[in-house]
């Protein structure tokens, strides 16, 4: 499932099921395959600045013009629109109601009216609690349950939006809840939202991230590995000054590119699928050779060769491949067909085999220079007794590599027992993680902003979404 930026959904006021707030909830948050349910009230709770006003305009801008309706209680409609500019149009195109100086009673008479000749689809009040925490609890109760019958009796879809952390009387009347949360992810903030409850319906997954990228609601569904069959031949990326292109453009903006004679460390959990490796390990290796230069690939674990190289001949042709690039798949079988490499071959011999290959590479390359990319799992699984020696022939690698101004990328798992090491000689370092099924991308060094990675245009590349 892709993010669904919430869009505008046109449509005339209708009745029964067609104005159910699932078909609202549907569309603007991608939960149309488990919202069955009627869904007529819906709860977003959250602490302040989560990001709860912002949801509930685009719920409420999914009403269509003139369809909605917005309940004020905390701030000015020109405040709002200076708070939240992209939803601007939003406020302009819906009825706004002041209510910070009225009392719950009066608020009341207000939804009646609202929701009898049923004008408005749906009504948005912001926030809910700054109005009940005026009444005892008996009387909210009281109040609540009226607009829970307006809200069925009449067709209206009412949203409340509340900052009370805690469970309150309304939680146990409506038909759903959303909570809207930040949590820390190694010193960045992602913010989170949670599906406490859709009546009625079956949920297969409480939690997504989401992102306000440019004051819009933007959620991410979990990863979906790439259709390769639907990928077709890439147009070059120049380089960037003095720097070598990722081939990417989400890659170049976030890292500025490859500096010649450079090593950049991706460090990946466990959880992190191949495919999202492999959109940051395939680009640069098809811009190097649709550039006229040269690279060198040894692959993650399980690689097959022949899948890389229908793939890789699809983005820049065979007879490329052929002359511009090695695979040398390390040996982890009793299958000698399998590897590219001797079976008993040591660290140093490896090296060697490296070495000369890109020596061989240089020779082809339109101006001698070759980008290496390698597994650093697939080299300790073969050397886990000797590890040291291992490490000894990387320092050799990057310092060869810095001379002669080639470019380096290593894919370094997050329990790799080296991991401190090759750390401290990379000259940049990224991770990957996933967090609610969402595969999730920040810069180290240098130090970035954190985004969410998919497929979203080409199945190779990868498109990257910053979360704010």
């Amino acid at each position: 499932m892709t993010p669904l930026q919430l869009e505008h959904q046109k449509g005339t006021a209708g009745s029964g099921a067609e104005d159910l707030i699932e078909t609202r909830i549907a569309s603007v948050l991608g939960l149309k395959q488990f919202m069955q349910g009627p869904i007529r009230a819906l709860l977003i709770k959250g602490l302040a600045g989560t990001g709860k006003t912002t949801v509930a305009l685009e719920i409420l801008k999914a009403a269509g013009k003139g369809k909605g309706a917005y309940v004020s209680s905390r701030v000015p409609k020109e405040l709002l629109e200076t708070h939240i500019p992209a939803m601007k149009e939003t406020l302009h195109n819906q009825e706004f109601l002041d209510i910070r100086l009225e009392d719950a009673s009066s608020v009341l008479d207000l939804v009646m009216q609202l929701t009898e000749p049923k004008k408005f689809r749906t009504i948005v009040f912001d926030s809910w609690d700054g109005l009940a925490k005026e009444l005892d609890q008996r009387e909210r109760l009281r109040a609540e349950k009226t607009l829970m019958a307006l809200a069925h009796n009449s067709g209206a879809q009412l949203v409340f939006v509340s900052e009370e952390p805690g469970a309150t009387t309304i939680d146990y009347l409506v038909d759903g809840i959303l909570e809207l949360v930040t949590v820390e992810e190694q010193d960045r903030t992602v913010r989170e939202f949670i599906i406490h409850k859709l009546r009625g319906t079956k949920i297969p997954q409480r939690k997504y991230i989401f992102t306000l990228l440019d004051g819009k609601f933007t959620f991410f569904g979990p990863y979906t590995i790439p259709d390769y069959s639907k990928m077709s031949k890439i147009a070059q990326r120049p380089d960037i000054g003095e720097s070598y292109s990722f081939g990417s453009g989400a890659l170049d903006r976030l890292f500025g590119g490859m500096i010649p004679g450079s090593t950049l460390s991706i460090e990946y959990d466990e959880n992190v699928p191949y495919s999202a490796l492999r959109a940051i390990e395939y680009p640069p290796i098809i811009n190097f050779l649709s550039r006229g230069r040269s690279a060198i690939l040894l692959p993650l674990p399980g690689a097959n060769d022949e899948i890389i190289n229908s793939i890789l001949a699809r983005a820049v042709g065979k007879n490329v491949v052929s002359e511009r690039l090695r695979i040398l798949n390390i040996l982890r079988t009793s299958d000698l067909k399998t590897a590219s490499l001797p079976k008993e071959a040591t660290p140093q011999e490896i090296h060697e085999i490296v070495a000369n290959e890109t020596t061989e590479l240089r020779k082809k390359s339109v101006d001698k220079t070759v980008l290496l990319v390698k597994s650093v799992s697939a080299l300790e699984n073969l050397f886990a007794s000797d590890l040291d020696s291992l490490l000894e022939v990387t320092s050799q690698e990057i310092i060869t590599l810095q001379q002669s101004h080639d470019a380096h990328i290593l894919f370094l798992p997050k329990d790799s027992p080296i991991r401190s090491r090759i750390l401290s000689m990379s000259s940049s370092y990224a991770k990957l993680f996933v967090r609610d099924g969402t595969v999730l991308m920040f810069g180290v060094k240098p130090h970035t902003g954190i985004y969410a990675l998919q497929h979203l245009e080409d199945p190779i590349a990868p498109s990257l979404t910053q979360l704010v």
